[in-house]
């Protein structure tokens, strides 16, 4: 009641049109406010800029035992942080043109792995690769063996790839092709989902 009574007052010394756009406005700003008491922690999104972001970047890691795992190279890094309140799960990490160096147990040749761009998620547990993806190593049986993809995902920690695209393996012996694949860097062994074909050249 007190608020009609307040809007004649201000009926008696403001114009009809003006009074509407006064309504208009009081409205607009009170269901701004209670939007945004309905955001919730956590669905902050990020406005495009990036927390930080490196140049020329080298990175290393390392078994508890002091063994090296892999290392990775990239021209720039580029940080994202989702949650104004700081650090979570859910941010990620950019890579231009990252060079990976994955070795097995044996310490034999490195798997080399090379991609156009990279993502990294989950503090650094899961990386994806995509455009012209390359996997490469120098066998002492088969050459030079070569994987083309145009997608992998990478867990470093356990040098574990996977991808469910179109694979293409090159080596002296022939080449083969197939619908997904399994890579463990570790033990140096590669499992071709499925549609495998293969084409062999006999030396």
């Amino acid at each position: 009641m007190a608020l009609l009574q307040r809007i004649q007052r201000l009926h008696q010394h403001i114009p009809g049109p003006w009074l509407v756009a006064f309504a208009l406005v009081v409205v607009f700003f009170a269901f701004s406010l209670r939007h945004k008491d309905d955001i919730q922690p956590g669905q902050y999104e990020s406005s495009g800029f990036p927390q930080y972001y490196m140049k020329s970047v080298e990175t290393r890691e390392y078994s508890p035992e002091g063994t090296l795992r892999y290392q990775l190279t990239t021209p720039q890094v580029t940080h994202y942080q989702i949650s104004a309140d700081g650090p979570s799960e859910h941010d990620y990490t950019l890579f231009e043109q990252p060079a990976m160096a994955f070795y097995d147990k044996d310490a034999t040749a490195p798997w080399l792995v090379n991609a156009r761009e990279g993502k990294s998620q989950l503090n650094g547990e899961f990386i994806r690769l995509q455009d012209d993806v390359v996997i490469q190593q120098q066998t002492n049986s088969n050459g030079v063996v070569r994987i083309t993809t145009s997608l992998l995902d990478l867990f470093p920690k356990t040098q574990f790839a996977r991808t469910d695209k179109a694979v293409k393996m090159r080596s002296a012996k022939g080449q083969m092709s197939a619908q997904g694949m399994e890579a463990d860097f570790a033990n140096s062994q590669l499992q071709l989902k499925s549609q495998v074909k293969a084409a062999y050249e006999p030396r």
